[in-house]
């Protein structure tokens, strides 16, 4: 690969501006906000000299650029004023970006890419350890597809019904409306004098943020404005309420694509709602605008303003590192760093408003406990309410540790963290509520929440077992939401986060029916299924489906009574199983497979349906009946059932890389954990010292087993085995 080029620029991109916008065109949708004369307004305004275009070429074409500055000893970041809502960074291939730390000036261990949009651009390699990323920001764009009326019907009734309730208020109050779209380069400046005023009559004004004449904020965008109109890309939008401006917006735009820059309001008319107003003539304007094109906001948007949008994405910062000896050492001399400094009140953020409770036991929930974990029970069985319960009251019954760390935002709550507290060595330790019966496990999070918002639940249960060493969540879904906003929850929260295997998980999906489906299996399976079934039935064996009603408690004897008979050990918590096939039983997930030859069960399978995933949760059978394969000829009156009758979407074996698993199964996937250390301890500085130690050791020693072929290695996630 050929070598970045840092060059020091004059307060502009200058001769390399044309280039950028090449590039930008070629590989960025020609992004607004990455355009060399928004770039150019951003470095002339609010650059310090400290910045570096770093250009990558092959074949005398840039193929990555981006604007960097230096942060701290050995840390670069992106030049992003807090104008700029996404970083200037155009890289597309995440493998040019480890060369760009080696190529930077002084010994470089991390680049700080900050607001990144995953939409546009790369700068992380899927699977590899180099790198962290948190999320910052809830962003949402409207697809201009079709028509504005085809649009507007498919927003909620509730939207629909609030527009028509103001304008009908206007109605009453006879205030006539006039929307304005001006795009003429001789008026852009008036447009942004009047978006300065609005502005400053509200919020902003009072706190001294508003943009003005007099500050820079207001002559960028004057300048950003003027510049974008007089090639027809910057536009302002206004409302007006009789001859009072009510609202507007500044934009920028490119062929196909809008990006809103700013949006204010005046607050007397807040009972019209004249910022709603103004973005639904904005939207039904753009439709005519940029037909086929998007609406970009840019914005960390709230669930009033998601209920306008056609889709939303998380905007991230995300650090990329020298090495995997760096990506584990620079966090934790960061962490040791914190340790020592004043932590923020994170509740005192948002005032009175923000609170955490402490739970026992699901009894205890109220209704909006129950609805949020409703939410996180559609993603997994695992992570709702009656999981919890059954699990509380049959393991965890004796237990003292059980704790639901419960953050409420006013009455509502919008997050909750199950977990348990124990001791390992007389070192205190915060874990999650699961066990060796939990196969997913994750908090339950409003949609929305960002890592930050999970640290006052982390605080509360470290400061109220203090001391704690170290806190560990597993096993979880490392590509999942709740995974990524605990791991920065836990770096937030001033602990050392580092992430472990737990185990293989095999599951299929993308199945059309279960003749096509079987006829996919080896061949091996597909007549065992044949010729151990005809023997099976020869011999007077049957096989039956038990959903619940009054064949439960018979169907959970048969369960136990062939678990007695199998090779497994006894349950260490004999009431569990039973209480999970009842409560399945109640919700109606409860699929319970039974074989019986001559009335005695020979074999049992509890698999448990819910939300378009079958999950094979418990197995069984007799040895002294295997040579029937009663287990086999089970799974495959419930594959047969979960596809035909239950349509589900995926079927899931849980835990465990069993070679039989890997025959019904076509997907594998990991799951993960999280183990954080705390550094105001002994135990957890020595314990993060060591992580942190060991780590970079045992890749050294995979490298060298790799490089001698003494790793066969798995298949990864989207191997499919027939």
């Amino acid at each position: 690969m050929p070598p970045w080029s840092i060059i020091k620029l004059d307060g502009t991109l200058g001769a390399h501006a044309a280039a950028w916008d090449a590039l930008n065109q070629r590989q960025f949708q020609s992004n607004p906000m990455l355009d060399s004369r928004f770039v150019d307004g951003l470095l002339r305004h609010f650059g310090d000299g400290s910045e570096r275009l770093c250009v990558l070429e092959a074949d005398g074409e840039p193929q990555a650029m981006c604007l960097l500055r230096p942060k701290a000893l050995g840390v670069w970041t992106t030049f992003l004023p807090a104008q700029a809502q996404i970083g200037p960074v155009l890289i597309s291939d995440a493998r040019q970006v480890r060369p760009l730390i080696r190529r930077l000036p002084g010994v470089v261990g991390q680049i700080d890419f900050l607001c990144h949009d995953p939409a546009f651009g790369t700068v992380t390699v899927p699977a590899s350890s180099d790198h962290g990323a948190q999320e910052h920001a809830l962003t949402m764009s409207i697809r201009l597809d079709g028509d504005f009326e085809s649009y507007w019907t498919r927003r909620s009734k509730q939207l629909q019904k609030n527009i028509r309730r103001y304008e009908r208020r206007l109605d009453e109050d006879k205030l006539p409306v006039r929307f304005v779209s001006v795009t003429d380069p001789d008026a852009i400046s008036a447009t942004v004098d009047r978006y300065a005023a609005l502005e400053s009559k509200g919020w902003k004004g009072m706190e001294g943020t508003a943009i003005g004449r007099d500050n820079v904020q207001g002559r960028f965008y004057d300048e950003v404005l003027s510049t974008f109109c007089s090639s027809g890309g910057a536009t302002a939008y206004e409302l007006w309420f009789g001859d009072q401006l009510a609202a507007s917006r500044l934009a920028i735009a490119s062929t196909q694509m809008l990006v809103i820059l700013k949006t204010t309001y005046d607050e007397a008319f807040e009972k019209y709602a004249p910022g709603r107003l103004l973005l639904r003539s904005v939207v039904e304007h753009a439709f005519k605008s940029f037909p086929g094109g998007v609406i970009e906001f840019y914005t960390d948007a709230n669930p009033d303003q998601l209920s306008w949008s056609t889709d939303q994405r998380w905007i991230e910062h995300v650090s990329v590192y020298r090495s995997d000896l760096a990506a584990t050492l620079i966090p934790v001399a960061n962490t040791l760093r914190k340790a020592i400094l004043p932590t923020p009140d994170y509740l005192a953020e948002h005032g009175p408003q923000r609170k955490v409770e402490v739970l026992y036991h699901p009894s205890q929930f109220s209704p909006d406990l129950h609805k949020l974990f409703a939410l996180a029970e559609k993603e997994d069985f695992h992570c709702g309410v009656a999981w919890y319960s059954n699990l509380t009251d049959a393991v965890f019954a004796d237990h003292a540790g059980v704790r639901f760390y419960v953050l409420r935002q006013g009455e509502q709550a919008i997050a909750v963290l199950p977990v348990q507290i124990v001791k390992h060595s007389r070192v205190k330790q915060v874990e999650s509520l699961s066990n060796y019966y939990t196969a997913l496990y994750a908090p339950a999070l409003a949609p929305g929440l960002k890592a930050r918002d999970l640290v006052p639940l982390l605080r509360a249960a470290l400061h109220a077992h203090a001391p704690v060493a170290s806190l560990r969540f597993a096993p979880m879904d490392r590509q999942s939401r709740p995974y990524r906003l605990l791991l920065g929850g836990l770096r937030d929260a001033g602990l050392a986060p580092f992430e472990f295997f737990c185990f293989v998980n095999w599951h299929l999906a993308a199945f059309d029916d279960w003749a096509s489906y079987l006829a996919g299996r080896h061949g091996s399976l597909r007549n065992t299924i044949k010729r151990q079934g005809k023997k099976f039935t020869h011999d007077g064996g049957t096989l039956e489906l038990i959903q619940g009603g009054t064949e439960l408690d018979r169907g959970i004897e048969a369960y136990e009574q062939v678990y007695a008979h199998s090779w497994k050990k006894p349950e260490p918590y004999p009431a569990f199983v039973p209480g999970l096939a009842r409560t399945c039983a109640a919700s109606g997930w409860l699929r319970l497979g039974v074989a019986w030859i001559d009335g005695k069960p020979v074999a049992a399978q509890i698999w448990i349906v819910a939300n378009g995933k079958a999950s094979i949760y418990k197995l069984a059978y007799d040895e002294d009946y295997k040579s029937y394969a009663p287990g086999t000829l089970l799974t495959a009156l419930l594959m047969q059932h979960v596809m035909e009758e239950d349509q589900v979407l995926e079927v899931d074996y849980l835990i465990g890389d069993d070679p039989y698993k890997q025959a019904w199964m076509n997907r594998r996937r990991e799951r993960w954990g999280i183990v954080a250390y705390n550094p105001r301890t002994l135990s957890g500085a020595l314990g993060m010292c060591q992580e942190a130690l060991a780590r970079p050791l045992k890749s050294i020693i995979t490298r060298l087993r790799d490089m001698f072929g003494l790793d066969r290695g798995n298949p990864p996630e989207s191997a499919v085995t027939q």
